[in-house]
């Protein structure tokens, strides 16, 4: 638990305008929210549905569909990683980011409203050349 509380305790110290943190209510989640409740706003217990191979196949769609957009990884270094674990799921060594992805896509499910209120036409992304060497992603095709 003490790990748990000083993980949470960084992650709001680098992200202050996280309005919500949401908190599996199981294990020693409980534990976690009574412990900063008083020192951290927005934590959220959550009981998800089914399990994580469950939660992921809901929002495969969402992927498939190419609806779901992450940064480069030259100016989010954390990408690689996030898609090396999701390649492996469910067999790979790790699948913590993988079920937070799929819980958070999931939650956006519901969302009724844009999360982003200018159209996408209007978001403009610098041109970044990226090196030929860079290794690209799976397409859906054989290699």
């Amino acid at each position: 638990m003490p790990r748990t509380v000083e993980a949470i305790r960084a992650m709001s110290a680098k992200w202050p305008a996280a309005a919500a943190k949401f908190v599996e209510d199981k294990a020693n989640g409980p534990a976690v929210i009574a412990s900063l409740k008083h020192e951290i706003a927005g934590l959220i217990a959550v009981n998800p549905d089914g399990g994580k191979i469950s939660r992921a196949a809901a929002v495969s769609p969402q992927i498939e569909a190419g609806n779901v957009y992450l940064p480069h990884p030259s100016i989010a270094p954390w990408v690689d990683a996030l898609i090396e674990e999701c390649a492996g799921f469910p067999h790979g060594a790790h699948d913590d980011q993988v079920d937070a992805l799929t819980q958070a896509l999931n939650r956006l499910q519901g969302v009724s409203r844009p999360i982003y209120t200018i159209p996408e036409s209007e978001i403009v992304v610098e041109k970044r050349n990226i090196p030929p060497d860079w290794p690209r992603f799976w397409d859906g095709r054989s290699i």
